[in-house]
């Protein structure tokens, strides 16, 4: 299975809005033209979080209407800077929104990371909630191979972006380790690519659609490298086939 995976395009109701000094809608289509470029088939798309960047119905639209044109099946999550009930509740032509889905002997599980401060906005450090945990731990009892779809990462990259990786993550990482049907867990958030292993299971966190940082910048300072991950899934065995910029 070939896999592209997408993240944070950060989408606004006006095409023409600018954020940090790039365009996102622009971005986004920059990514497709390099996307339909591409010979080799893709057999699915993941979109770990952020679509919109106000969660607006409208940036969901556009979201939907550019993905349009990729002839592949893409599904997605949400993230801090999403609005779940809008995500969910626009009707999309293209774009899936789903908690599992099974799809060439491969359990893909999207689990929601976002946070909720308590004044109900969306933090952005991301904690998964007890019955989200639940479901992580229930896929000790899979027969197939899984792989874990979220926003936020889960490993430290010794910088200033562990101040927006997940809460609990040591938790999350007991259960990986002790779960060997899982062999991949994919995440955004970061705006920053990064691939390691951790036992059995390798963590990749996808560069971002849009504005881009980097741990040896200052934070939230651009960095101007949008890119996105092309994996190749073969069995249980997971690795990076590119990392392409645009």
């Amino acid at each position: 299975m070939r896999l592209l995976h997408l993240s944070d395009l950060h989408l606004c109701s006006n095409s023409e809005t600018v954020i940090y000094g790039v365009n996102p809608y622009e971005n986004l289509q920059r990514a497709i033209r390099k996307i339909q470029s591409i010979e080799k088939p893709i057999d699915l798309c993941v979109v770990t979080g952020d679509i919109s960047n106000d969660g607006s119905k409208e940036s969901y639209e556009l979201a939907d209407m550019l993905l349009s044109s990729l002839p592949f099946p893409i599904f997605v999550t949400n993230g801090n800077h999403d609005n779940y009930h809008n995500l969910v509740d626009v009707q999309h032509h293209k774009i899936c929104f789903q908690h599992e889905l099974t799809f060439q002997g491969i359990e893909f599980v999207f689990l929601n990371s976002v946070a909720i401060a308590e004044d109900g906005s969306n933090r952005s450090k991301g904690m998964l909630s007890t019955s989200e945990i639940d479901r992580l731990t229930r896929l000790s009892f899979l027969d197939k191979p899984a792989i874990i779809i979220m926003h936020h990462p889960v490993l430290s990259s010794g910088s200033w972006m562990d101040r927006r990786i997940l809460i609990n993550r040591e938790l999350f990482l007991s259960i990986v380790n002790t779960t060997p049907q899982i062999i991949a867990v994919l995440s955004g958030h970061n705006h920053c690519s990064s691939k390691n292993y951790v036992n059995h299971c390798f963590y990749s966190t996808s560069p971002s659609v849009s504005t881009t940082y980097s741990k040896n910048l200052s934070p939230y300072e651009e960095a101007f490298t949008p890119g996105f991950d092309l994996l190749c899934i073969n069995g249980s065995t997971i690795s990076v086939e590119n990392t392409i910029d645009f």
